[in-house]
């Protein structure tokens, strides 16, 4: 398949992209799943967030299993790449692959099982496929644009507001909240703590793909970077819902070749047409 272009009005050419992301977050997780509770390296970033071996060894797993399939691809990824050849860089023309191969690596270096590998297909400054796979509990949420959300494979029933309102109940909205606000969200934070039952699990990757399948009403992310929404926003798209900044302006199209890991502030909701509800006040 050429990397470019694609037809938005034709989703069909984007499964195999779909299935490609599937079976790279699936070997990633599995990567980093044989490391947890092992007890593994562990380091720090300039930022003094951590990283283990996990983290390198999924992402290495990911991008050999990609490249295999699409050796002409663009790669942004958490992690340094050093690739022989090295790929092309990214750019609006052409398919760029985008990798959080273990979000969650506090949870996962503290053996908290609360950890997801997220693969990201983008082009022309948009999510066309993806999937977040949660290796502790075997579930794989994935999506093509146009095509819908798939749980584990399969196809997923549009729901109006999340899983428990689809059902005729209307409960107080749970919603995800970042760990430790920052300035920009800390107003949004405290609001959202007065009016909606909040959790915070450390893994932004399966916050959006709990939104997506409607275990979350919604969430609130202060700095989370592309590779961490990229494929969570996809998901979200196709059940149903919506992604924005914080402020509800939109996140895409997003300019890769210009990004360099800044950390981006969003707001995602199981019902677009409820997403007002959910932005700064």
């Amino acid at each position: 398949m050429p990397a470019a272009p694609f037809d938005a009005a034709d989703p069909a050419p984007l499964e195999p992209l779909r299935t490609l992301a599937e079976d790279a977050a699936r070997v990633g997780g599995q990567v980093a799943r044989q490391y947890f509770g092992t007890g593994v390296e562990v380091w720090l970033k300039a930022d003094r967030s951590e990283v283990s071996r996990a983290d390198e060894a999924a992402q290495a797993a990911v991008v050999a299993h990609l490249r295999a399939a699409r050796p002409d691809d663009a790669f942004v990824a958490e992690e340094q790449l050093t690739l022989s050849p090295p790929p092309p860089p990214p750019s609006a023309d052409r398919l760029c692959w985008v990798i959080d191969p273990l979000d969650g690596t506090r949870n996962f270096i503290r053996h908290i099982p609360l950890y997801a590998c997220s693969v990201a297909a983008m082009i022309g400054g948009h999510p066309v496929a993806g999937a977040v796979y949660d290796p502790p509990r075997d579930v794989l949420y994935s999506a093509a644009r146009g095509s819908g959300l798939r749980i584990d494979g399969r196809l997923q029933p549009a729901r109006v507001g999340g899983a428990v309102r689809a059902r005729g109940v209307n409960p107080k909205p749970v919603v995800a909240i970042p760990s430790s606000p920052t300035a920009l969200t800390a107003g949004s934070a405290h609001a959202w703590l007065d009016r909606f039952v909040c959790r915070g699990l450390g893994c932004t990757a399966l916050h959006m793909a709990w939104v997506a399948g409607g275990e979350l009403d919604a969430l609130l992310a202060d700095n989370p970077r592309l590779w961490d929404i990229a494929a969570g926003a996809l998901l979200i798209a196709e059940a149903g819902g919506r992604v924005t900044s914080i402020t509800g302006t939109p996140l895409f199209p997003f300019d890769v070749a210009r990004y360099g890991g800044e950390p981006l502030s969003i707001i995602a909701s199981a019902d677009a047409d409820r997403h007002a509800t959910f932005l700064a006040p």
